[in-house]
């Protein structure tokens, strides 16, 4: 097959992307910590471009990664610990949550004659149990993948502190239109992303505390880490925010055993997020990486296919570097417009209606 054959483009795509698909899993272990540690270097590149006008980079660069370790180990230990606190609870909660099923269960026998489960079979009950027990493995599973844990402040130091390699490589590679183009990208992307990861982190600082004051208020056990626990899953659009909802939900369902309070709590973090989607996500991270929802839920889908729970949050980021390599290539630039967010008038509309006639 020529160059000039209608179906090389189209063929050399497949055949990329499927190559790129296969090079991200086998190498997801590598890949990773380091598109990690390339997030965070943009929320940490403030401070270390303002320590470095009095220190050397490299200190600079320590001293920034020093920080990083120190903050995400506190908020790790403080969500493996109270983790562990509540599943030392989890005979008093399996059976509260075994007595709600039979009730519920009883209820719905009495309304419409039908026997829905066997509560005389143990080993439905056996397999509730070992559904928790899977459940809380894959969650301690988080803290004991050493090797990713390490590598990430590995490579957050080395990208701080050889941050300068990349812009070198472009300025001796490139010359002319591909160095504007180059140039262009790069000042997008870094604008792109850096605002972006600091617009998101304040956001969940916000829906940290806002969230905390709700369980607060009603008197919900464990409420601050049910309010990190909310905020960190609300970093997976559509899918994150109603798992935590009904994760928490159903937690308060057990403990407090009134539906009220859960009809109460429920709308009253159903409000907290309209003001937080609405009102403080546009004015903390507005426009900087606007996606329409298609490719944002593509996105999460794609990447938790392929990176399990880390790649449902860093393909957003990955895909809104795409979208600003497409807009800095005049070639590619037309296929941006797969990315644009908003209802915009087709412009080919008035054509097809003229044509019609």
């Amino acid at each position: 097959m020529t160059k000039e054959h209608p179906l090389f483009g189209p063929t050399l795509f497949l055949l990329f992307s499927t190559l790129l698909v296969i090079v991200m899993q086998a190498g997801g272990q590598l890949l990773i910590p380091f598109v990690w540690a390339f997030l965070f270097s943009y929320v940490m590149m403030p401070l270390c471009t303002r320590l470095e006008r009095k220190l050397s980079r490299p200190a600079s660069a320590i001293i920034a990664t020093l920080l990083f370790v120190i903050v995400s180990g506190l908020i790790l230990f403080f969500l493996i610990f109270e983790a562990v606190r509540i599943m030392k609870n989890e005979p008093v909660l399996f059976e509260k949550i075994k007595e709600a099923v039979d009730q519920i269960q009883l209820k719905v026998e009495e309304a419409t004659g039908t026997k829905i489960i066997d509560t005389a079979n143990a080993n439905k009950t056996e397999s509730l149990r070992g559904f928790i027990n899977w459940f809380a493995k894959q969650i301690a599973g988080i803290g004991e993948n050493v090797v990713t844990l390490t590598l990430i402040p590995m490579y957050l130091f080395f990208i701080l502190n050889y941050r300068g390699l990349l812009a070198s490589f472009a300025e001796r590679r490139y010359t002319g239109d591909n160095k504007k183009d180059i140039e262009l990208f790069f000042s997008r992307a870094e604008f792109s992303i850096q605002n972006y990861l600091l617009g998101t982190l304040v956001l969940t600082g916000v829906s940290t505390v806002m969230s905390f004051l709700i369980l607060l208020a009603f008197g919900i056990n464990y409420a601050f880490f049910f309010a990190v626990f909310v905020a960190v899953l609300n970093l997976i659009p559509y899918i994150g925010n109603l798992a935590a909802f009904v994760v928490l939900l159903t937690f308060v369902w057990i403990t407090k055993d009134s539906g009220t309070i859960v009809f109460f709590v429920a709308l009253s973090l159903w409000l907290s997020n309209m003001i937080q989607e609405n009102f403080l996500r546009p004015k903390l991270i507005g426009d900087k990486m606007e996606m329409n929802a298609m490719m944002v839920f593509t996105a999460v889908v794609v990447g938790g296919m392929i990176w399990g729970f880390s790649g449902m949050v860093l393909f957003i980021p990955l895909v809104g570097i795409l979208q600003a390599l497409l807009n800095s290539n005049p070639e590619w630039k037309p296929f941006a417009v797969f990315f644009e967010a908003g209802d915009k008038k087709d412009p080919g509309s008035n054509l097809k209606a003229g044509a019609g006639k």
